[in-house]
């Protein structure tokens, strides 16, 4: 039972933090009690009785409950209890308590927080550097005592930045080895489904076809046995096929459609399989030639129109992408262009937008693109698509955290998607991260 709270208490971060302030102040009333108070007197600008110790070690301790949460503001709180306590003489329960914020800044803080720390870092270094040149002739113990403090920050920043970058690197692997394992897995899944279903689902479709074939020939009053004598049913004198007949006619019909279905639906599933490990494989994608031919998914004499700028904003979106996100999202637009010419007539129209914001500032922005053709029934052709289907990109524009929406009615066809973007600032960001 201990041993399972202990294993918890990664995913309790108010517990672990209760539990580190509690042990720091147990070791700091003990280390007061021991008399491990005024440890660099020779800094000490203000005399007050020992009590006044437990006060900062009582702060100290206080911000300890929120070193993981909000270690930032611990951090910069937990400097001013520290430099309050140097103004005394500096306890040793303080600056061990110190450290701990420390360390806790530099793990627990987010990649914004830790450049902030290393900002001040090289500040405080420099200013310590100076002031240890300027006091060391007239007051060396005082530059010795400024050495220690600086080695004991640095060592507790260094501690934290080495188990944050191994906790990065191990976050890494593990993301590479997932994402190795869902690639077998996705392309054993979709071997299986050709080999095993799809194939005999297609099977399925040729022996229905085949009966079909039989019934229409037994249902033709002509048709005979197989010694050329009449079957022992047969009714001559019936008008048309046979009523048992024309309803098993009927039921095959139905049965090859569900299978032809069945089938389509199946081979759009591989398809989005092999797709996600086609983009999974990093090989880059021209968006620029891509996008140009769209127009060639229309029938000759129909037009693939760019409203406004909307040619110029996907590529702009699309610059600087992952791969994978690249190629899904153009592989989406081949369906829809492909769906719009075949549930609509004339020429295709295809708007797209930044929503909330410019791509400087487009971090997380979603990239609205419509795609939309007039309807009228009997003037439009159905061109083949990329046998994904809707459902099929909508799966494939989830996975990247997109969404799509599609309608129609007796006026037009329309499909709308959404895609957040990484934008200038978030592809930064994102960099800076696979660098550390």
């Amino acid at each position: 039972m201990q041993a399972d709270w202990v294993k918890t208490l990664p995913a309790h971060p108010r517990r672990r933090d209760a539990l580190i302030a509690g042990f720091w102040l147990v070791v700091g009333a003990a280390a007061w009690a021991a008399g491990f108070t005024g440890i660099w007197r020779q800094l000490a600008v203000i005399e007050a009785p020992r009590w006044w110790f437990l006060v900062t070690l009582a702060a100290v301790v206080a911000l300890l409950l929120v070193r993981s949460r909000m270690p930032l503001l611990a951090l910069a709180l937990g400097a001013c209890v520290a430099f309050v306590d140097t103004l005394l003489g500096a306890s040793l329960a303080v600056v061990f308590a110190f450290t701990d914020l420390i360390y806790a800044a530099v793990k627990y803080g987010s990649a914004g927080a830790v450049r902030i720390l290393l900002r001040v870092a090289g500040a405080a270094a420099v200013a310590l550097a100076a002031a240890v040149v300027l006091v060391a002739p007239g007051h060396p113990t005082v530059a010795v005592a400024l050495v220690q403090w600086g080695l004991i920050v640095a060592v507790s920043g260094l501690w934290g930045w080495n188990v944050r970058a191994e906790r990065a690197s191990t976050s890494a692997e593990l993301a590479r080895r997932h994402a190795s394992d869902t690639r077998e897995l996705r392309t054993r899944i979709a071997h299986d489904l050709h080999d095993l279903v799809a194939n005999q689902i297609a099977v399925a479709g040729l022996h229905v076809e085949a009966a079909k074939l039989q019934a229409a020939k037994l249902g033709r009053p002509e048709a005979g046995s197989a010694d050329g004598r009449l079957p022992v049913h047969d009714d001559r004198s019936a008008p048309g096929p046979r009523p048992e007949l024309a309803a098993l006619t009927q039921s095959l019909e139905r049965a090859k459609s569900g299978t032809d279905r069945a089938h389509h639906e199946l081979r759009g599933l591989i398809s989005v399989l092999t797709l996600v490990d086609e983009a999974d494989s990093g090989a880059p994608a021209n968006a620029g030639e891509e996008l140009a031919a769209l127009a060639n998914l229309l029938p000759a004499g129909r037009e693939l129109r760019w409203v406004g700028s909307a040619e110029g904003t996907i590529g702009l979106a699309l610059a600087g992408e992952q791969a994978a996100r690249v190629r899904i999202l153009l592989r989406a637009l081949q369906e829809l262009t492909a769906n719009a010419a075949k549930h609509g007539s004339g020429d295709v129209e295809m708007r797209a937008e930044l929503l909330g914001g410019d791509f400087e500032t487009a971090a997380g922005r979603p990239l609205q693109i419509t795609v939309s053709n007039p309807r009228r029934p009997g003037e439009h052709a159905a061109p083949s698509g990329t046998g994904l289907g809707i459902e099929g990109t909508r799966v494939l524009l989830e996975s990247v955290g997109g969404r799509l929406r599609s309608s129609a009615d007796g006026a037009s066809w329309s499909a709308e998607l959404e895609l957040p973007i990484l934008g200038a600032r978030g592809r930064r960001a994102t960099a800076t991260e696979g660098k550390r």
